[in-house]
């Protein structure tokens, strides 16, 4: 009995205590919601993937007008990413993939290659990642990096193509949960 009891101590201390959303922050706007730091990302804290991922789902639940013209694809994936993160692979990968076939073609080898490793799949990956290194440079892209740069001085700017850094994490960390190649660099590095 008092094994337990022990037992159910630690686990109580080891688990996170998550912070909750509010009925303000499910108001706020799409853009608000989802690329600022008043959104999703407030709550957001390592071991609570599973209650942001839920945060998510609440607010796109209650803006589905909102979303209808594909403008939430973006906070869709955001919810699978920390499925993914919280274990609920399963149910991430449809979210993932959600809005694909709509999304630019410098999304879709990211996307692919993320599904490619969730399903264990290291050819698809190689392939997703030869195809996200083919894409060319948008002509506006350097402008977007100068714009970003001026805004955030203190953030490493984008290089293209986009995400190649997760994907090469992915091929380096392969065999490792996706929480931990999702940081990994290009040498199996956690960053």
């Amino acid at each position: 009995m008092m094994t337990a009891l022990l037992a159910a101590f630690v686990l109580i201390q080891a688990a996170p205590v998550c912070p909750q959303a509010d009925s303000a922050m499910v108001a706020l706007s799409l853009h608000d919601f989802d690329q600022t730091d008043a959104g999703w990302r407030s709550v957001d804290r390592e071991g609570c993937e599973a209650g942001v991922a839920d945060v998510i789902a609440r607010f796109r639940a209650g803006h589905a007008d909102a979303m209808a013209d594909g403008s939430g694809d973006t906070l869709i994936r955001h919810e699978g990413q920390l499925r993914v993160a919280a274990g609920q692979t399963e149910a991430a990968i449809p979210l993932l993939l959600h809005g694909r076939e709509a999304e630019s073609d410098a999304t879709q080898p990211y996307v692919d290659a993320t599904v490619a490793f969730l399903h264990r799949d290291r050819p698809a990956l190689i392939a997703a990642r030869e195809r996200l290194t083919a894409l060319p440079v948008p002509p506006q892209f350097q402008r977007a990096v100068d714009g970003f740069k001026a805004s955030y001085p203190e953030l490493p700017a984008p290089t293209w193509p986009l995400n190649l850094d997760k994907v090469d994490g992915f091929i380096a960390c392969f065999d490792r949960p996706y929480s931990e190649a999702y940081v990994c660099d290009a040498e199996g590095n956690t960053q």
